[in-house]
């Protein structure tokens, strides 16, 4: 979907789940997750030093364990790939079971585990 490549004011689809550009420029990489409608919560990327990025995500309470997560990340990751980025790192708290299952799941490898934090990296396909 290529609205990704200017971050204009667009939105992306993933089985009824929409990942929308809020940042105040193509720069400024934050977007709100919404499923039918409701906000469902957030993405901010930080930490871009090509062909790397971070990012943070946050799911609504009430809206966790319905996949939501798991559909709009890989709307993420297509509009970084647009963007010329090939490699997803995220760290996760130790604890966090659900989102380490998650990233696992999506296809990411543990690159670095301390008391603080696990690393996951996934190498985003350039189809």
């Amino acid at each position: 979907m290529p609205c990704f490549s200017s971050l204009k004011s667009c939105a992306m689809l993933n089985m009824n789940i929409i990942l929308k550009h809020i940042g105040k420029s193509a720069d400024d990489l934050r977007f709100f997750i919404t499923k039918g409608g409701r906000h469902a919560g957030g993405v901010t990327v930080h930490s871009v030093k090509a062909p790397s990025f971070s990012y943070g995500i946050v799911i609504a309470k009430d809206m966790r364990r319905k996949g939501i997560a798991k559909a709009a990340l890989p709307l993420l990751f297509e509009a970084m790939r647009n963007r010329g980025f090939s490699i997803a790192v995220v760290q996760i708290a130790p604890d966090n079971a659900a989102s380490l299952a998650l990233h696992k799941a999506l296809g990411f490898e543990m690159t670095v585990q301390d008391t603080d934090a696990v690393t996951m990296e996934l190498t985003i396909d350039q189809s």
